[in-house]
């Protein structure tokens, strides 16, 4: 069953939770963060492309460099994020203090349907409870994807994913392909 059929309409916050199909980490060593996942978890990850992505703060474009890769074991899929350059404290301020390449969790991402009606439309459930999308990351013919700081009452973003069908079969496949 894919990780994207039927989601749950947006009518309040708490349904942007019936809809979640990633947990993401950020990590100073993507490849360290890798092995972890495989040699801990029995996760088995490959990194993603980024090429064409826009990151805006706002309506604004900034400079943005991570690296992502994505696994799963037969579930929701995992995702590793380096933050490498540009705007990316977001990100960052995850990190363990400590300096290693550990991993830290960074967000939820949920699954929304395509289009500017929904984007908006999610947009005011967000603005009816005070919250808003701070960052959003376009990559086309891919996603966008809108992240939420909602550290102040949970401890971490919300990433509010609008996927196109070349991720949707990428990730399911990811799934499809992981150890059931």
């Amino acid at each position: 069953m894919s990780l994207f059929a039927n989601p749950r309409e947006v009518e309040a916050l708490g349904d942007l939770y019936a809809n979640i199909w990633q947990v993401a980490y950020v990590t100073r060593d993507l490849d360290a963060g890798m092995e972890e996942l495989s040699d801990r978890f029995g996760v088995e990850s490959t990194e993603v492309p980024t090429a064409g992505g826009t990151l805006m703060r706002g309506d604004d474009p900034v400079d943005w460099d991570v690296r992502i890769a994505m696994g799963a074991r037969g579930g929701l899929i995992l995702e590793l994020i380096e933050p490498v350059d540009g705007d990316v404290d977001f990100y960052r301020r995850f990190l363990p203090e400590d300096g290693s390449a550990a991993l830290g969790f960074h967000h939820l991402a949920t699954y929304v349907p395509v289009g500017d009606e929904e984007w908006e439309s999610v947009g005011e459930v967000l603005s009816g409870a005070g919250l808003s999308v701070q960052y959003t990351l376009v990559i086309p013919d891919r996603v966008r994807a809108g992240y939420v700081d909602t550290t102040p009452l949970l401890g971490h973003y919300l990433e509010i994913c609008q996927l196109q069908p070349a991720d949707t079969e990428l990730f399911d496949g990811l799934v499809a392909g992981s150890a059931q």
